[in-house]
């Protein structure tokens, strides 16, 4: 799938150098883009399963679905704006349920490389950060006073870590009237390895490894719109 992803990018891409070539040699029109819409991860979660299978828990699904918004600001052929995105599963065992979210933000600049009435081509690149959390829900018996509580972790428990995360993204903007549709696909590229933490800052001595690299897709519904009238006729 990520090879696909991939080869489905550069076939994108190249005709669409080939069409800005032979686009208006004015000054590109400007503009204002925000919209929303469902996001799909390709996630390696092999790290987490594994540890998940060791104990009898299902195990996550590699389509990793969210939902995720920007607003983006279009000076002549230059992109500047910032999108964030979300997203959980839940999966379980006998008595444990454990549920693992995905969310991140970016800051985006790019250079629309085709500039239409009702279609920009635009490379871009996020910088920004992106995390996982887990959180385990022991659904057994719950501790029945004060001191139980006090020598067991509790019923609830979550690690997480944040890194610094590169994006680059290829972006269609189709605008039509008010409103219009954009496609995103994309890599996020987190180098650092994960430093996981429990929510009062304990670390996780041996927590699971994940993916460096994530491609997506997106699609948003946006709104706004460009100055018309500078388009050429």
């Amino acid at each position: 799938m990520r090879r696909l992803l991939a080869v489905a990018i550069v076939l994108l891409l190249v005709p669409a150098i080939g069409l800005a070539k032979k686009s208006s040699k004015k000054s590109p029109p400007s503009g204002a883009f925000g919209g929303f819409g469902p996001q799909v991860a390709l996630a390696d979660f092999e790290g987490i399963n594994a540890e998940l299978r060791e104990v009898g828990i299902e195990e996550l699904e590699t389509m990793h679905w969210m939902f995720g918004g920007g607003g983006w600001v279009h000076i002549g052929r230059v992109v500047l704006g910032g999108s964030g995105w979300g997203g959980s599963q839940n999966v379980s065992g006998e008595t444990t349920l454990v549920r693992v979210d995905v969310a991140g933000g970016q800051f985006e600049a790019g250079y629309s490389i085709l500039k239409m009435k009702h279609c920009i081509i635009t490379p871009m690149l996020g910088i920004g950060g992106s995390g996982y959390d887990i959180t385990v829900e022991q659904q057994g018996e719950l501790p029945k006073n004060l001191e139980e509580l006090l020598l067991e972790r509790g019923p609830t428990s979550t690690v997480g870590f944040t890194g610094f995360t590169l994006t680059p993204e290829l972006v269609f903007t189709f605008p039509v009237s008010f409103f219009g549709l954009q496609l995103k696909a994309g890599y996020g590229f987190t180098p650092a390895a994960p430093g996981w933490e429990y929510d009062g800052g304990a670390s996780l001595i041996n927590g699971p490894d994940v993916a460096k690299g994530t491609p997506f897709a997106a699609v948003n519904i946006v709104f706004g719109g460009m100055d018309r009238k500078s388009f050429k006729r």
